[in-house]
């Protein structure tokens, strides 16, 4: 779904959701943020009709249900937009055929009258066809052939151009689909297909998972605000792109949870990496602009875990994400392995 709100309208959108999510008790994650900024600018009233009916029946929308209407209506959206890509570019290619069909048939009338007036011309009886007439004939299709000429050419050059925006959008459009918006980084599907891939190969390389959370976040918005908040996960983004280096993979894995994916290395060295995290998390300095206060308070907690034969994605993640909660449970801006 492409959002096409200017800054001032988006703002407005925000305004509304936020407390309707309030309201309703609802997680503030990404995917709920999309669907009821979605659901205030009334864009998809059949998301908005289905919305409704979960709130009437449980007083709120349970986090399988939003995940299904962001699924059946918001991804929905993209596979149409990608249909009508397709579309325009069928019907671009059947513009072209026809042109250059009805290019190809003048051509072939044009080549007729070349031949007659050779004919012509060869004939002993020069009497039969007036030379003049022959020039004449010749110089009328001539000058329709070469405008014929020019306008497949311009439609060819025009088309050029349309492919060269439907490309473009192409591009951007699968951009989209692997960046969080928010932090830039990698988004929970590009994860998910590099592990798939990673650990489906026969020769799979050694793989460690770090999971890390920024500790106290929910404490941290309803103190600071979801911008500041947002802001402290960008700042997140920023630092694990700056300090990591390929072939490790930094995701934004949901909420304030990120994931890096860190082939050939083993646990102890990453273990090493996420220590190094955590401290630069933790020399986060945030300036409030309207009262100076700086913000000290930021913290995270690590899980690592290295994959072991037999595990499942599920085992591993999930033993990376137990290595995370004994760090939180543990008292929180630290680092733990996976056992």
């Amino acid at each position: 779904m492409k959002f096409v709100e200017n800054s001032s309208q988006a703002a407005a959108y925000l305004r509304q959701a936020v407390p309707m999510m309030v309201k309703y008790n609802i997680p503030p994650n990404p995917l709920n943020y999309a669907l009821w900024y979605t659901y205030v600018s009334n864009r998809l009233p059949d998301l908005n009709s289905e919305l409704d009916e979960a709130l009437v029946t449980y007083g709120t929308c349970p986090m399988m249900i939003s995940e299904q209407l962001f699924r059946d209506h918001m991804l929905r959206d993209e596979l149409e937009s990608a249909k009508d890509m397709q579309a325009n570019l069928i019907s671009l290619m059947n513009d072209l055929h026809h042109q250059a069909d009805a290019t190809a048939r003048r051509t072939s009338s044009y080549s007729e009258v070349l031949q007659d007036s050779l004919d012509a011309l060869n004939e002993s009886d020069n009497e039969r066809l007036p030379l003049e007439s022959i020039i004449q004939n010749l110089a009328l299709n001539t000058a329709a052939i070469s405008a014929e000429t020019r306008q497949f050419q311009l439609r060819i050059d025009e088309a050029r151009a349309e492919i060269d925006a439907l490309r473009a959008e192409l591009v951007q459009s699968r951009h989209d689909a692997r960046i969080d918006p928010l932090t830039s980084l990698f988004n929970r599907r590009v994860f998910d297909a590099e592990i798939e891939q990673l650990l489906g190969t026969a020769d799979r390389p050694r793989l460690t998972l770090i999971m890390l959370d920024v500790d106290h976040f929910k404490a941290f918005n309803d103190l600071y605000g979801h911008l500041m908040g947002d802001k402290v996960l960008q700042y997140v983004g920023k630092l694990l792109k700056e300090q990591l280096q390929d072939p490790a993979l930094p995701v934004r894995f949901g909420g304030e949870e990120f994931a890096v994916l860190i082939p050939n290395a083993g646990l102890e060295q990453c273990l090493d990496t996420a220590e190094l995290l955590r401290e630069k998390i933790q020399a986060i300095r945030i300036k409030l602009k309207k009262s100076g206060e700086v913000i000290s308070s930021i913290t995270a907690s690590f899980g690592v875990a290295e994959y072991r034969d037999g595990d499942s994605i599920d085992d591993f993640i999930g033993r990376a994400d137990q290595a995370l909660y004994d760090a939180k449970e543990g008292g929180r801006n630290r680092v733990e392995a996976a056992g």
